[in-house]
């Protein structure tokens, strides 16, 4: 198991302003998405429609059915940017196999993970 901490001085070394900006635009960023009429037969159609096993910049991935009912997906990014890019993709892919897209996701900045 490997923890990783994401602070503005562990990514880059320095506390200094600029180095400060630069760590926040670097910042990981998880994403959650909790779909209360998603299912597993749901997320087994969109990832294969996505093709792919990780995105482009993700760190870690978990999905389950959630508490709330439904489905719910929590991602890790390496940056927003990746998230964004990722979050386009969905909607076409839930398009394609043919039922309404989640609702809109959650985004926090992450200080700390574990895989």
């Amino acid at each position: 198991m490997c923890a990783r901490r994401l602070g503005r001085s562990v990514l880059l070394g320095s506390t200094n302003a600029s180095s400060a900006n630069e760590a926040e635009e670097n910042m990981a960023i998880a994403m959650m998405v909790d779909n209360p009429e998603g299912s597993q037969e749901t997320y087994n159609s969109v990832r294969e429609r996505l093709g792919l096993e990780r995105p482009a910049g993700g760190i870690f991935h978990v999905a389950g059915p959630s508490p709330n009912g439904g489905w719910r997906v929590i991602e890790v990014f390496e940056s927003d940017e990746d998230a964004q890019r990722f979050v386009k993709r969905l909607k076409p892919a839930f398009e394609a196999v043919g039922v309404p897209g989640p609702p809109p996701p959650e985004f926090w900045p992450v200080h700390n993970y574990m895989k």
